[in-house]
């Protein structure tokens, strides 16, 4: 096994961060970036009611039709 100086190592790891950072930005482009923590309390009760207030728009504006109580049909524009 070959051994390195930390210089050594850094200088490799500046070489190739340029080419990684590309892969891993070029490969992200077509999977879902997965949402690691939590949100906190504050801001589910916010989203709870800006999702209420779209839901209530969308029924004013007549763009859900209720096919039956479990079942309905959103046009989304």
């Amino acid at each position: 096994m070959k051994k390195l100086n930390i210089n050594e190592l850094n200088k490799w790891i500046d070489s190739e961060k340029s080419e990684v950072e590309r892969i891993i930005i070029r490969d992200r482009e077509n999977e879902q970036i997965v949402r690691m923590r939590e949100r906190d309390k504050d801001e589910q009760i916010i989203l709870d009611k800006i999702c209420l207030k779209r839901w209530q728009d969308a029924e004013k504006e007549g763009k859900i039709r209720y096919i039956t109580d479990r079942k309905w049909y959103y046009d989304f524009d």
